[in-house]
């Protein structure tokens, strides 16, 4: 089993391998934690993937935030 811990735009995630081909991770954004499992083979691909979810989050969360007034 292997374990990575990276991080992207200053979010910390961690990548599990739990079985060939398949990936576990997960990371906080604004203290809600996210987590699943994705199918890669290699772990930069896994890596990819979650940085993409990162990105994904990030920017629910910046829409989701009201608007201040000027």
């Amino acid at each position: 089993m292997k374990k990575l811990i990276g991080r992207h735009r200053d979010i910390q995630y961690t990548l599990i391998n739990i079985e060939p081909d398949l990936w576990a991770w997960s990371f906080d954004i604004n203290g809600k934690t996210r987590q699943g499992t994705t199918r890669a083979r290699l772990d930069l691909l896994a890596r990819r993937r979650v940085c993409t979810l990162i990105d994904r989050e990030l920017k629910r969360a910046e829409r989701a935030r009201p608007n201040q007034p000027d």
